[in-house]
């Protein structure tokens, strides 16, 4: 009889616009933290979006069109200078001096469009020698395979030339040094002289 007392007791005194208020007020505490996080979202998607716009206009700024100008002077320049010496021991006793002028000339605009290569290659906060070493060796190994000149007296299909080798004769390995030499110095030189740029700021490294 107590209990059931009691039961009714706090039934009639229960007020149900109390727990309606309650309800409801945590149903708005809740809206409004799902739209102050939605508005969170929101400011951050909207932040990133402007860095990486703003970032990507940096890339292709007129700032960024002069400092490719300067570096593919610089590297004809120093590609140029460098392989010169090279060139013309292989040049000029068998081809003469005009051949030595001319791949010397073209030699330079390769080291030049390898220089701007290199600086989209070796970007900003990039510590990575073998990056460097690899930029250097696929442009080196392009240049030395493709100036190799196949000589007359070698049959075709399958390409036989003699000793040692039979693909490769002892004029073609001596090619193959040679233009390897010449190439080395060709892109390291470019690759030195970038390097240098970058530690007197004198070039700006391509941002990330």
């Amino acid at each position: 009889m107590k209990l059931s007392f009691l039961f009714f007791f706090c039934l009639s005194n229960f007020d149900a616009s109390d727990s309606f208020v309650i309800v409801k007020s945590s149903s708005r505490n809740g809206l409004t933290l799902k739209r102050n996080n939605h508005k969170l979202a929101q400011q951050r998607g909207q932040s990133l979006a402007s860095g990486r716009r703003s970032n990507d206009e940096d890339k292709f700024s007129f700032q960024q069109r002069i400092e490719s100008v300067k570096t593919g002077v610089l590297g004809a320049l120093a590609g140029g200078i460098a392989a010169t010496p090279f060139i013309a021991l292989h040049d000029i006793p068998s081809y003469g001096l005009a051949s030595w002028e001319f791949d010397t000339d073209m030699g330079a605009i390769q080291s030049a469009l390898f220089a701007i290569v290199y600086r989209y290659c070796v970007r900003e906060n990039d510590k990575n020698d073998m990056l460097n070493m690899g930029v250097i060796g696929a442009f080196v190994v392009v240049r030395t395979l493709s100036r190799v000149r196949v000589p007359a007296y070698c049959s075709a299909a399958p390409l036989d030339c003699g000793d040692p080798l039979g693909y490769f004769d002892w004029d073609m390995i001596q090619q193959l040094l040679l233009n390897g030499v010449e190439s080395a110095a060709l892109f390291g030189g470019a690759a030195a002289a970038m390097e240098v740029a970058y530690d007197r700021n004198w070039i700006s490294k391509f941002p990330n």
